[in-house]
């Protein structure tokens, strides 16, 4: 009899403890970044300075201008500066590489898929970055998916922002980097 009433009261216990859940978990950042990368798209006139071309794009479309509705279809690949500030002609403290898919017909959005290639006195190693960029939401998030060298397998979160554009030909975006995982 004495155990089950011991037995009974232990499940009240969980029953009643369950109900009641404590604070939800804080994360906090294990490592954290600011950076920028500047993007000079190829117009046909700009092969010396040119960070990113066009390298597909709608039916008939040309590929040194943009198409229209929403640039939808059109795949650029990049390979950019990236300083730690907001100055183009900053040293740069690696490359940012992969590609962005204008990827929808009534918004500017694209899809993202890059590497920040760093080789820098405080940072050697990469880290990638995959996720949708709905182009004109202030401040946005994509996710790290991992790194190497100095970031290791890290996972984290980027809130991206344009910070500076010059038409269809020039942007800058801020990365705000907050690392979730770091080994």
């Amino acid at each position: 009899m004495r155990a089950s009433c011991i037995l009974l009261c232990f499940f009240m216990f969980l029953a009643v403890s369950s109900a009641y859940p404590g604070k939800k978990k804080q994360y906090k950042p294990c490592k954290e970044l600011v950076l920028y990368f500047h993007d000079i798209l190829y117009n046909g006139q700009n092969a010396a300075n040119a960070t990113s071309a066009i390298v597909a794009a709608p039916e008939g479309a040309n590929l040194t201008i943009l198409a229209g509705q929403f640039h939808f279809g059109n795949i650029i690949v990049f390979d950019d500066p990236i300083t730690l500030d907001n100055n183009l002609h900053s040293p740069p403290v690696g490359r940012a590489q992969g590609m962005y898919i204008y990827d929808t017909k009534n918004t500017f959005t694209s899809w993202l898929s890059f590497t920040f290639v760093l080789n820098s006195t405080e940072h050697q190693g990469t880290i990638s970055f995959i996720g949708a960029d709905p182009i004109l939401v202030k401040s946005r998030d994509i996710s790290i998916v991992g790194g190497t060298g100095d970031f290791f397998m890290h996972r984290g979160i980027a809130t991206i922002a344009t910070d500076a554009f010059e038409g269809d030909v020039y942007f800058r975006l801020h990365v705000d980097i907050k690392f979730y995982e770091c080994w």
